[in-house]
């Protein structure tokens, strides 16, 4: 699999790649537990070693079945009033890279999160102008892959390109027919990434490069 010269659009995973939030999830979390009188306790390690995952696999970890799906509700409301407020750390360049970018490629957010976090990502970020779409695990219900088939059929995109951090957004990537970039700044390694980046900033100008090469 190969990147096509004539890549038509960008779809971005969230954490790990635009941001680390990973301590503010915790928070969230913890506040949850504490609020439904849970004797628990959430770290960042605890989350980190199931990032990626789609966030009610990663509930039934931590607590028994029956109580996932209250415990979700509960994390949703806290999630609206909480994240913005404690927000997360943008790694460098991703607001002006995702600007530039946007120039010449539609852009998208694919993630695992529920419905809410990528909505108040890019209004944290500054971006919503630069972003066409997203779409999360909570809006589908769906894998990764069958996002990326939804996204490119609503938007007849040809070409698209994932860009994540982790060896499941390259196995799900694939799993779509969708080449993929990796951050290696991020959570998570791969060893069949189709290119690999140290920085956001030269993810960006290598794509955009691509694009002026290519005009």
């Amino acid at each position: 699999m190969t990147i096509h010269q004539d890549t038509d659009a960008l779809i971005f995973d969230m954490d790990g790649t635009l941001w680390d939030a990973v301590d503010t999830y915790a928070e969230i979390w913890n506040m949850a537990f504490e609020r439904e009188n849970i004797e628990r306790r959430i770290t960042r390690a605890d989350l980190l070693a199931l990032i990626g995952t789609p966030i009610d696999d990663i509930m039934r970890h931590f607590v028994p079945a029956e109580r996932v799906e209250h415990l979700l509700k509960t994390i949703a409301e806290l999630v609206v009033t909480e994240l913005p407020r404690l927000g997360g750390k943008l790694y460098e360049g991703v607001q002006e890279g995702v600007a530039e970018l946007s120039k010449h490629y539609k852009l998208f957010m694919l993630s695992n999160c529920d419905e809410l976090e990528l909505p108040i990502f890019v209004r944290y970020a500054g971006i919503e102008s630069y972003i066409t779409d997203t779409i999360a695990y909570g809006n589908t219900r769906l894998r990764k892959a069958e996002n990326m088939r939804l996204l490119a059929e609503k938007y007849h995109l040809q070409h698209p390109v994932y860009v994540g951090d982790t060896d499941g957004d390259c196995r799900e990537a694939h799993r779509a027919g969708v080449p993929f970039v990796w951050m290696s700044y991020g959570f998570g390694t791969t060893d069949n990434a189709q290119l690999q980046f140290d920085t956001f900033a030269d993810m960006a100008r290598h794509f955009v490069d691509m694009r002026l090469r290519n005009k």
